[in-house]
């Protein structure tokens, strides 16, 4: 019994493999609570698909970042978080214009996002409502969709549906054809995403909003978003005494006899690693092959996406009223962030979605089927139908944002081996290459109900964008507040269990 006590005196270990932003969030709950910390992940930089950089003034990032009033977990989250101006959240600004853009048509809808007040709602909505029109939705379709977000709904029964179900795709086909792309280019959403999380994200300016939220609904990150959150994080958590273990691998979970405890993880090619809790922040299929048979409840799709940059020595004429918006009539899933540096550089940040599948519409191939300068000539015909921007006297380049290459057949199999591999395909010079991508969105279905602990082992907890609990009150997927309020939640469970050890010793 006393050497029982000696050791529950120590500090409780915890150890967190990946170091993505769901990692590094437990890993500060983890601190916050006084227990001792340690993160891995096979990569050697934190951050995972929250990845972007500013590079001699211009902009390189896997994607662009939106987030709400709404989301306080995030919002408190960013408060915590110390940063060379105050906090994290001073990254934060109010994107008071979004848009929905048409490439073919050349249009664009302007829409105000500032907190709003009787008539501002209504003319709002009336243009959303427009918006619908334009896009040919027919009026019945239209009325019925307004009443169908809005109807009161019993959360339980529409976690099991899916969205395709929710809106009638097969007798609404219309509509199906608007919200697709909207919902595709928004989170990456399929057919087969639970309905509760698309409502989440559609009635997002209904509901309580953070008092310490810029006076918008919708908000923006300042910086690329490795800059503004991953890097000042990472220092942080290291100053609080985490230890970080980059480029070391989880391979196996070792348990009991009894399969009922974890009682050490092996890494590859280093010493194995001991815990009192081990925490997963891992990919969806890393956690399914640690966990084997626990893990059936977890049913997703993965959905590739991915950001390109145009780069530009101030504003061209054709961007200036643009800000943030989804390009409605991409077949690729278009969205897109106007950036715009101290030094009058400016960034169009383009994210495409479904890389592998999505046909493009001048050289009907997905992504990843289309060299990198095929990429960039598609890119500019969905966004405005033509290509005269690469003629723009401030045209400087096209960048492949962060996580995403062309590379010969060598390189894929020696140094991206783990990385997504595209088909075969022949770049500029007629050589055989391929694309090989770092990152997929984890886009879980409505059969999916992982919960945050491993059910068969009493130690292991899991932490991701994909995960369920009853608790989440913003269930939509790859997004940053799901991330954070998933920790969040992660690490209630976590306490709970510590606090039974504390009634064990006693």
């Amino acid at each position: 019994m006393t050497d029982r006590c000696k050791i529950e005196k120590r500090p409780l270990r915890v150890a967190v493999f990946g170091a993505g932003i769901s990692g590094l969030a437990i890993a500060h709950q983890c601190v916050k609570q006084g227990f001792e910390v340690t993160v891995y992940d096979k990569e050697m930089s934190t951050g995972g698909k929250c990845r972007g950089t500013v590079i001699d003034g211009k902009v390189y990032e896997l994607t662009h970042r939106q987030l709400f009033a709404k989301n306080h977990h995030l919002i408190n989250f960013l408060k915590e978080i110390p940063s060379s101006t105050g906090s994290c959240l001073d990254s934060i600004y109010p994107q008071n214009r979004v848009q929905f853009h048409w490439g073919k048509k050349n249009k664009t809808m302007q829409f105000q996002r500032l907190y709003f007040k009787g008539l501002d709602k209504l003319l709002d909505d009336a243009k959303s409502a427009y918006s619908m029109v334009y896009s040919q939705v027919s009026l019945i379709d239209i009325l019925w969709f307004k009443k169908q977000i809005q109807r009161d709904y019993d959360p339980s029964e529409l976690l099991k549906k899916t969205v395709g179900e929710f809106f009638e795709y097969q007798t609404r086909p219309s509509l199906a054809a608007f919200l697709q792309p909207v919902l595709l280019g928004w989170i990456g959403c399929t057919d087969e995403t639970s309905a509760l999380s698309v409502l989440d994200l559609l009635n997002n300016k209904i509901g309580e909003f953070h008092p310490d939220a810029p006076q918008a609904y919708s908000l923006g990150i300042r910086e690329p978003i490795g800059d503004a959150i991953i890097t000042p994080l990472t220092h942080y958590l290291r100053e609080k005494g985490v230890q970080f273990h980059l480029g070391n691998e989880l391979r196996v979970l070792h348990s009991n006899d009894e399969k009922t405890h974890v009682d050490y993880v092996e890494l590859k090619d280093t010493d194995p690693v001991k815990a009192d809790f081990y925490v997963l922040a891992l990919p969806a299929h890393v956690t399914q092959s640690l966990l084997g048979k626990a893990s059936k409840a977890l049913d997703y799709r993965y959905v590739f996406s991915h950001g390109f940059q145009f780069h530009f020595s101030s504003m061209p004429e054709i961007l200036k009223d643009k800000t943030v918006g989804l390009v409605l009539d991409s077949p690729w899933g278009l969205s897109y962030h106007i950036t715009t540096s101290e030094e009058g550089n400016v960034c169009l940040s383009v994210t495409a979605t479904d890389l592998d599948k999505a046909i493009g519409v001048m050289y009907l191939q997905p992504v990843l089927e289309c060299s990198e300068e095929e990429v960039r000539d598609e890119l500019l015909a969905q966004l405005f139908g033509e290509l005269s921007l690469l003629d723009d006297p401030t045209y400087e380049a096209f960048n492949i944002g962060l996580g995403a290459k062309i590379v010969n057949k060598n390189e894929a199999e020696t140094h991206y081996s783990d990385w997504f591999l595209g088909p075969p395909i022949r770049n500029e010079e007629g050589e055989r290459c391929y694309w090989v991508v770092q990152h997929a969105l984890t886009q879980p279905t409505s059969k999916s109900h992982l919960p945050l602990i491993a059910e068969n082992y009493s130690n292991v907890f899991l932490s991701g964008e994909y995960l369920y609990d009853p608790k989440q009150k913003w269930r939509v997927p790859v997004t940053l507040e799901r991330c954070i309020e998933t920790a969040n939640l992660c690490m209630e469970h976590v306490l709970m269990k510590a606090s039974l050890l504390d009634m064990e010793v006693v």
